[in-house]
């Protein structure tokens, strides 16, 4: 996965383009690997199986991951653009970028090794990413290495920084049951 190569002043509302999911992503708009979470990183390895850790993979895998990884940072190097090439997923009704002589240059490469596949998802930078957030990104910048004590200390730091917190207490809010007048727990049981 690369990185977007964003612009981290304050973001401009005309920054904030509405394109389709199927189209190509602008390289200063790729998320991070954590743009995808909707919760602040944690320990992978604590309360978990050995097969339930992200740290634990199939032999070879690492060779797989490795060879992939250089491909696609030689990809972005001769790209003009550089790290701001824009995110191709090889969907040939949006066309790909012929820019780069080694030619895709993906967002990501992820491959599903009981399959022997690989699909090239691109996904867009959220605004309350806990890693890469112009919030987090700026207050890292003005209070340096307080910033990252309160990150280390403070489990939620991070999510109320972010406004990942007040996100989740609407999304909870919002949840709503709907029943009929006419329904009951035993009739749903029945079902």
């Amino acid at each position: 996965m690369r990185h977007g190569n964003q612009s981290y002043s304050a973001p401009s509302p005309s920054s904030q383009h509405n394109v389709p999911l199927n189209k190509v992503i602008a390289g200063d708009q790729l998320g991070c690997y954590f743009c995808n979470d909707v919760v602040a990183p944690g320990d992978s390895t604590r309360d978990r199986t050995l097969d339930q850790q992200c740290t634990v993979s199939r032999p070879g895998m690492s060779f797989i991951a490795s060879a992939l990884a250089v491909e696609l940072l030689v990809s972005v190097l001769q790209h003009p653009e550089r790290g701001c090439a824009p995110a191709d997923t090889g969907d040939t009704d949006t066309g790909s970028d012929t820019d780069c002589p080694l030619g895709l240059v993906p967002h990501q490469i992820r491959g599903f090794l009981s399959r022997f596949q690989q699909i090239l998802p691109a996904s867009r930078a959220f605004d309350k990413c806990t890693a890469c957030s112009h919030k987090v990104i700026e207050v890292f910048r003005s209070e340096g290495f307080e910033f990252l004590l309160k990150a280390f200390n403070e489990p939620h730091y991070l999510e109320d920084l972010t406004g990942l917190t007040a996100m989740h207490q609407e999304t909870a809010q919002a949840e709503v049951w709907d029943f009929d007048d006419e329904d009951s727990f035993s009739s749903m049981e029945a079902t």
